[in-house]
């Protein structure tokens, strides 16, 4: 089957389904948990649902238990579901019956659910919280996620920016290191280049190389970042129109492109598992999410250390996503209480979270000293004040089908940028344009 069927058949797919699921929201609104329910003892019993299936899961299961401790009159029934399939799941919860009384949303999903009416607005639980709400322990840019037209829905868990991973072995054998004789990784597109080029390397003479200076990994967010740092991104400021063939949008995509057929510091992104070729140290850089640290935890005699995202074009920019804690429209004002009682619990402990493989939004956490001894965390975070989100649309969710493949194009050197990026939008013009 060819790129562009395959490409065909897998938006046509994620359309319909996307559809189905928002008409379901649309019409059945708010049919989320009503009644509050009381267990043995007269505990009030919330349920919370997550994805956190690896490591954060042990953390954030270990963070429950300690809640129940201190706070015996609640109970919570965690249910942890793989992202794969956890929307969907969500999404029928929400519409049908059956919700849980507190869930995690992405910070990109966010503006879908609140627009279905689905999610219970959180103004009045924060300014009455006892004690106050530190609203100024957050970093802005992560608590203005939680707002949608004006009001707030959710309070924020976390932050996962994109950053650089590198192995230091690799890049200390390259000569690439500091006066202290430290691995040195790059700041800045220059510096990157330079790096990358040292750091490919053909080993074994047979004309290709066997070490890569630099892999793509998940090419969305990768995307991203490099588009947001040359002033561009998917949808313009009023979310209201494509700008992927905008002329910053198309030096990014020549920028990612000229990294694997150009300069040819990076492997086609086919017939490659790109993580696992920095994990078995035959790739020296990727960019990728804090959520991915634990991985490398696991592989045993990796050499490795994280910073921010060097700057390939004019503008600082990383991309980020976001946990954020909600709560479904219409439960019991006992339910609600409660569950905000948790969701608060879990914010003020949020250094704790921060160990199972995030990044606190809450700047005493940031600043604390326990913080500073987690190295690839404390990096990442250096990029709070200019992380970017995905689109903070409703219809974000429908637009990556059309996205995702154009980006991909690209870099397999199936289409232009031009090409690929005119025909996305052409594609995503029409779902902006459907109610």
């Amino acid at each position: 089957m060819t790129f562009s069927i395959r490409k065909r058949i897998l938006l046509f797919l994620c359309v319909l389904i996307s559809a189905l699921l928002s008409a379901g929201c649309a019409s059945l609104r708010g049919r989320g948990a009503s009644a509050v329910e009381i267990g043995p003892g007269g505990k009030v019993v919330l349920d919370f649902w997550n994805g956190f299936t690896g490591p954060d899961g042990k953390m954030m299961e270990a963070m429950v238990r300690q809640f129940e401790k201190e706070h015996p009159d609640v109970d919570i029934r965690m249910q942890i579901i793989p992202w794969g399939t956890y929307y969907d799941k969500l999404t029928l919860s929400l519409a049908y019956g059956g919700a849980p009384e507190v869930f995690i949303l992405h910070a990109a999903r966010l503006p879908e659910y609140a627009s279905f009416g689905v999610l219970e607005p959180l103004g009045d639980l924060v300014a009455s919280s006892q004690p106050p709400l530190p609203v100024d322990d957050f970093a802005p840019i992560p608590w203005q996620a939680t707002f949608y037209k004006g009001k707030q829905y959710a309070l924020p868990l976390d932050v996962h920016p994109i950053g650089l991973y590198y192995n230091t072995k690799l890049f200390k054998e390259a000569g690439i290191v500091d006066e202290q004789g430290r691995a040195k990784p790059p700041t800045n597109w220059e510096e990157f280049l330079s790096a990358a080029q040292k750091l490919t390397k053909d080993t074994n003479g047979d004309g290709q190389p066997d070490q890569w200076g630099f892999v793509f990994t998940w090419q969305r967010t990768n995307w991203f970042t490099f588009a947001y740092q040359f002033g561009g991104g998917a949808l313009s400021p009023d979310l209201q129109s494509c700008i992927m063939a905008s002329t910053e949008n198309l030096a990014a995509l020549r920028r990612m492109n000229d990294l694997i057929y150009k300069y040819k510091v990076a492997p086609k992104p086919e017939g490659i598992d790109a993580w696992l070729a920095f994990r078995q140290g035959k790739a020296a850089m990727a960019l990728e999410g804090i959520y991915m640290l634990a991985s490398l935890e696991e592989q045993k005699g990796l050499p490795y250390a994280g910073a921010p995202a060097p700057q390939f074009g004019p503008v600082r920019a990383a991309w980020a996503g976001s946990h954020l804690l909600s709560m479904a429209d219409g439960i019991s004002p006992e339910a609600a209480r409660a569950g905000w009682k948790f969701m608060r619990y879990l914010s003020d402990h949020s250094l704790m979270w921060a160990k199972g493989g995030q990044v606190p939004v809450r700047k005493s956490a940031l600043r604390s000293p326990e913080f500073a001894e987690m190295p690839v965390q404390a990096q990442f975070a250096k990029q709070l004040p200019y992380v970017r989100y995905e689109p903070l649309s409703p219809k974000a969710n429908a637009l990556f089908p059309f996205v995702d493949p154009a980006v991909e194009a690209v870099l397999l050197d199936l289409e232009s940028p031009k090409e690929a990026t005119e025909d996305a939008c052409r594609r995503i013009e029409q779902v902006l344009e459907r109610p």
